[in-house]
Order: C-alpha cells, then structure tokens, then sequence
C-alpha cells in the first residue's frame, strides 16, 4: 500500500477530510511552538490525570458492588443454614391434644393444640414455635435462639414472665397458664 497513513484512512473512510485537516492543522501548529521553543501544551498530563481519577471510580464502583454481593451471598448462606436448622430440628406440632395453646402470628391468633407437657415447657420458654412450610411445629428453646440470629421470621420465641415483685401485694393471687376462659 502506497501512500500515507493520512491517505489510507481517507480511501478506508475511517476519517473524513475535515479531521484530517484538524488534525494536520494541529500537528503543523505544534511543530512550530517547538522549532520556536515555546513550550507546548503538554494536553497529554491532563488526559493521564483524568483517565487515572475515571480508573479509581470504576475500582470504587467495583469494590462496592463486590460488597454488596458478598452481603447478598452471606445473607443467603445464614438463611439456608435457619432453615437446615429448622428442617433437622423442629418437629410438627399435634393435631390434636387436650390444651390449646393461643399465640399471636402476623397480628392473627393462632391456636396449637398440644399435650401438658409441651404446653408446660411452651409456656415456660424452654420450647418455641417453628414456622414450618406446612404449619407450625415445635423446636428446642437454644435451636430456636440460633434460628432467629440468622432470620427472626422463622421462630416464635415465648418468653417467660419475669420474677414477680416481692413487694406485690397480689403475689398470692397468680392467674395460672393454662386458665380457660
């Protein structure tokens, strides 16, 4: 191929002949500044400056997003162990039994119907409520604390009422758990 650069990318149509004018023009002008040792514009500091400062945003950029999909994966990864948890220890709850037991879920009461014994350790906090896929069920008290670090939404915990007051003048008077209305 013959010819100049110019020329080749003017036949190619890469480049049009008013921006091989400019820059022609520009290269000229350029040249001048240097043969009369006028300092020429060092453009080329600029544009590392800046193309540096666009190379740490994107790396900003990145290592947030990185972040927040490594949050995303940790997030992930405790709530399938709750619920490996849940799967491995929880146990369905009976259908029937001779005590129902009233609880509050998503603002709605709900009842279990279970036997004294679990209705005992229920109401003392020693056993919780699992959210099961297919109901609810019954899981150890120290499963359900480990359940609910990773995802609250899956255990009801009961918590038993504090001590009472020495001081309290009804202290005789204690309305008992399994009190039917």
């Amino acid at each position: 191929m013959a010819g100049s650069l110019h020329d080749q990318l003017l036949n190619m149509g890469l480049a049009n002949k008013t921006q091989a004018k400019k820059a022609k023009e520009s290269k000229r002008k350029q040249a001048k500044k240097k043969k009369s040792g006028q300092n020429v514009e060092d453009n080329s500091a600029a544009i590392q400056a800046q193309v540096e400062q666009q190379r740490q945003e994107k790396q900003a950029r990145d290592r947030a997003l990185n972040q927040q999909r490594e949050e995303e994966r940790l997030r992930r990864a405790a709530l399938a162990e709750a619920r490996q948890l849940l799967a491995q220890h929880a146990q369905p709850a009976p259908q029937e039994g001779p005590l129902d037991y009233n609880f509050v879920h998503n603002r709605i009461i709900k009842t279990l119907h279970l036997d004294r014994t679990q209705h005992t350790q229920l109401s003392r906090g020693t056993l919780a409520i699992a959210l099961l896929e297919k109901g609810y069920g019954l899981i150890a008290d120290d499963i359900a604390a480990r359940i609910e670090e990773k995802d609250p939404s899956l255990v009801i915990r009961i918590r038993p009422e504090p001590e009472a007051d020495p001081d309290d003048p009804y202290a005789d008077y204690q309305i008992p758990d399994d009190l039917m209305w």
